[in-house]
C-alpha cells in the first residue's frame, strides 16, 4: 500500500517539475507552496478536467501550474450558455 500511495505523489512531484523545466520558458513562476501541494495530491481530477475533457494539452496544463500561477488562476473559455427562463 506504501508504494502505491509513495509511486502517486512521486507521478505528481515529476509532473510538477516536468511543468517547471520542460514546457518552455517560465518568467511568472508560482510559487505557492500550498498551490503545488494540492496539484501533486489531485493530479488525475486536474489531468481528466482540463487534459481529458478540457481543451487544454498536457504541456499546457503542466506549464498553466508551474507557470501561469497555478491551474486555479487559469480559466478555460467556456461556450455561452442561454439563459432559459
Amino acid at each position: 500500500m506504501r508504494s502505491i500511495v509513495s509511486l502517486y505523489l512521486v507521478i505528481g512531484i515529476i509532473l510538477l517539475v516536468l511543468g517547471y523545466f520542460a514546457t518552455g520558458p517560465c518568467p511568472n513562476k508560482n510559487t505557492d507552496v500550498v498551490n503545488d501541494v494540492v496539484f501533486v495530491l489531485t493530479w488525475p481530477v486536474g489531468l481528466y478536467g482540463y487534459v481529458v475533457t478540457g481543451n487544454m494539452t498536457p504541456t499546457e496544463w503542466m506549464h498553466a501550474q508551474a507557470c501561469e500561477g497555478g491551474l486555479g488562476s487559469h480559466h478555460d473559455t467556456a461556450p455561452e450558455k442561454p439563459l432559459t427562463q
